[in-house]
């Protein structure tokens, strides 16, 4: 699987991108500063950034040119095999979510969709959508590198709320039911012999030979925590356990429980313990 990295897109200085098989993300000034009509070879969506604004063309129903104005309040939802020209202002700060169709409809499988399409939507007021947005540029500008777990999740997230807003077919009414208890313990003790690794939701899903979007759905049912949860936890565990017997330094101690960076290591350790590890180690 391809890394899921955020880095410095060539050429681009100000364009920041994290991507894995299912979706790539980018985000920055100047991603669609001219307009040129292309044809979308993967689900997109468009969130511009403050103060952002551009005149949408896309052929409508009748194949006549349509044109819309979309603003910073706007998310823009255009389907793969759809034509669309773009003119943002210059400087506009936009983020881009190109999601591949294979995913979706690998997706919509597992949560028992049938023959849903997509509708395309060029000036959607989608407050989740919007604010998601915005919290993945903030991962992105925090942080050099995301956690293969971390943006999986976020995949899923999306490709939910896409099946759930933008097609035509009702959402199935099926109760759900768990993994078998077996199950549940081969998936947690992968978790728990590989939680320092850069592992995903799909490497654990291998080891049970499912669906990687089905049983991320059947575990977070069956454990009330999503596998990239349940990931950190582990490495929590880990890191307290370090923090408590042994004197390595906390960027240390950062790096072998699997992140790449010590302050969002400090972040995820006091949002789930409640102080940072340096308090904790200080407490012990």
């Amino acid at each position: 699987m391809m890394p899921c990295v955020a880095e410095r897109a060539c050429g681009q200085q100000d364009i920041l991108e994290a991507r894995c098989n299912d979706m790539r993300i980018r985000t920055g000034k100047g991603l669609r500063a001219n307009a040129r009509e292309r044809i979308q070879d993967d689900h997109e969506i468009t969130a511009p950034g403050m103060h952002a604004s551009a005149i949408l063309t896309y052929r409508g129903a009748n194949g006549e040119p349509q044109q819309i104005k979309v603003s910073d309040r706007h998310v823009c939802v255009v389907p793969a095999g759809h034509t669309l020209t773009a003119a943002w202002t210059s400087d506009a700060q936009i983020t881009s979510i190109a999601v591949k169709p294979a995913f979706l409809a690998a997706l919509a499988q597992a949560n028992g969709y049938h023959d849903c399409e997509m509708t395309p939507q060029y000036a959607s007021v989608d407050p989740f959508m919007w604010h998601l947005a915005r919290s993945i540029e903030q991962q992105m500008q925090s942080r050099r590198e995301l956690e293969k777990s971390y943006i999986e999740s976020v995949a899923i997230v999306i490709g939910q709320h896409l099946l759930c807003t933008y097609t035509d077919t009702p959402a199935p009414s099926v109760i759900l039911g768990g993994l078998p208890r077996y199950k549940i313990r081969r998936a947690v003790d992968y978790i728990r012999a590989h939680h320092q690794e850069d592992i995903g939701f799909k490497d654990i899903a291998d080891q049970l030979d499912m669906s990687p979007y089905h049983f991320a759905r059947m575990f977070k049912h069956s454990t009330q925590e999503s596998p990239h949860q349940c990931i950190m936890r582990f490495r929590i565990e880990s890191a307290k356990k370090m923090l408590i017997e042994s004197d390595k330094s906390i960027a240390d101690i950062a790096f072998e429980v699997g992140y790449k960076s010590q302050s969002y290591f400090t972040t995820r350790f006091a949002l789930l313990v409640g102080v940072t590890p340096a308090a904790f180690r200080g407490a012990r």
